[in-house]
């Protein structure tokens, strides 16, 4: 008989908020390529994109790689795959360092922050951990 997992509550609040973080920045970045097309009137041109791009943050650059990881990540967070665990702690890593590096830059990225730093501690307890099948942690004995 196989027992079936019940997805903890934080880790369904996770894998909706890399979906929705996913998919506000395809939304975003589809604006800001149209933004983009219409002031050049059609002309995309290297010169005219590196000039307008020179004042962008560590954060708008990793957008697109990151936002495909973070969708795709959603799907695994909801499925409880083992591998999802470890790639959600690597992007919030990833998320941690870019948000670091544009704080010292003067940018205003606490939120970020504070969803990576939660998203951390949240995936590193034991009971979430037990349910991703991390090696080094055992099933929670039953008491009785």
């Amino acid at each position: 008989m196989t027992t079936q997992r019940k997805r903890p509550f934080g880790v369904s609040i996770i894998a909706l908020l890399l979906l929705f973080n996913g998919l506000v920045a395809v939304v975003q970045g589809g604006l800001q390529i149209y933004d983009f097309y219409q002031a050049e009137e059609g002309r995309l041109e290297t010169e005219t994109f590196l000039r307008v791009s020179e004042d962008w943050t560590a954060l708008d650059w990793l957008t697109l790689p990151f936002t495909i990881a973070g969708i795709v990540l959603a799907w695994g967070m909801w499925t409880l795959h083992p591998r999802a665990w470890f790639a959600t702690m690597a992007l919030q890593g990833i998320y941690l360092a870019a948000a670091l590096y544009d704080y010292f830059q003067g940018e205003q990225v606490f939120v970020q922050m504070l969803l990576s730093v939660a998203t951390v501690f949240y995936l590193n307890l034991r009971d979430v951990q037990v349910m991703f099948h991390i090696p080094g942690e055992r099933e929670p004995q039953e008491a009785g």
